[in-house]
């Protein structure tokens, strides 16, 4: 990688191709955040279609010429692969154009504000324009970006912590980098979402692409981690902000847990849990303490919840049964490194 000092503000707004990752029914999102990235002095955009219907696929089709070829790329992928399927095609296209520099991968439901792109222009150009150094816009919705703001949380996988949980927690301390320059300030991550996301092509070259096995959840977590592992820092811009249009699914109202909550299904919980114990196999020096943690977890965080949990698992114990054996497994599949994703059969 070679350094970018010479560069320009405006060339590299110019250079920066968002890559934005749609699905379902969710055109009116999808306007919303194309718009706000221009606002916000993108260069191009890359939309992908995730396997949508033939009816939203026209649409998003229609959406993207509105704004012309020369601002917005369409790619459609003919079956929904999950978020790690969508941003590989986006990211291997935004990197396969001369034109761009810096990739910025935006959720369909993530709003830039105004000055977003740019406070990551200005950030990068005081860090030394240096291509290895990565970047994310702050989301005020997200909660573990929230606390490493307000409490200096890191956002990393402790060393055997199941989920995020550890019992050793006040003996794992890890200090988190500030940098701060001109009124900017950014914080130091081990990995962070797509939504956001910000950095340099090369790494495309460097680590590749979106691992697709991980389908959906975390997989952004993988590709991260990816890059912090093989030399690059990456950090969250506290002066770059992003909306989120839509509540995530883990903050709905309930006394469940939202793994245990039926209206959520299979796929999301099992994901999100497989996913995540994949990832932490690398971090663990110490199974039982890592099977302690996890036991743990699942005892106060899931099970134990509230006290209407107790209450639900007592009057409907088959229902709960069967959503604790796709935890279980999912767990399991984690462990083993099973990726075959039966669960979308």
């Amino acid at each position: 990688m070679t350094s970018s000092d010479a560069l320009t503000e405006q060339a590299i707004l110019d250079g920066t191709c968002a890559v934005v990752v749609t699905y379902g029914h969710r055109l009116a999102f999808v306007e919303q955040v194309l718009h706000a990235a221009f606002q916000a002095a993108a260069g191009h955009v890359i939309l992908v279609d995730n396997g949508t219907e033939q009816g939203v696929a026209s649409s998003l089709k229609s959406c993207a010429a509105a704004w012309g070829a020369d601002r917005v790329t369409s790619i459609r992928l003919e079956h929904n692969g999950g978020s790690a399927a969508g941003f590989a095609a986006g990211i291997a296209a935004a990197a396969q154009r001369a034109q761009t520099r810096h990739i910025w991968t935006l959720d369909d439901d993530t709003v830039a504000l105004p000055d977003a792109l740019k406070a990551l222009a200005r950030t990068w150009q005081l860090m030394g324009a240096n291509p290895s150094n990565c970047l994310a816009s702050f989301r005020q919705d997200k909660r573990t970006y929230v606390k490493l703001v307000n409490k200096n949380k890191p956002n990393a996988i402790q060393p055997n912590s199941f989920f995020g949980f550890s019992a050793q927690a006040p003996f794992q301390k890890k200090n988190v980098a500030v940098w701060q320059k001109d009124g900017l300030e950014c914080r130091s991550m081990e990995m962070g979402a797509y939504g956001g996301l910000w950095f340099h092509k090369d790494w495309v070259q460097r680590i590749g692409l979106p691992d697709q096995r991980f389908f959906l959840y975390f997989d952004d977590y993988n590709y991260t981690l990816r890059i912090t592992h093989q030399g690059g820092a990456l950090w969250m811009c506290r002066n770059s902000v992003l909306t989120d249009l839509e509540q995530s699914w883990t903050q709905t109202s309930s006394c469940l847990h939202p793994w245990l909550q039926e209206q959520e299904g299979m796929r999301r919980p099992y994901f999100a849990l497989r996913n995540r114990v994949v990832i932490e196999q690398n971090s663990i020096d110490c199974q039982p303490v890592y099977y302690l943690n996890m036991v743990l977890f699942l005892i106060v965080k899931v099970l134990c919840r509230t006290p209407g949990s107790l209450v639900c698992h007592a009057l409907h114990p088959l229902r709960m049964m069967r959503r604790w054996r796709v935890l279980l497994g999912a767990i399991q599949d984690g462990l083993s490194g099973n990726f075959e994703n039966k669960i979308l059969k």
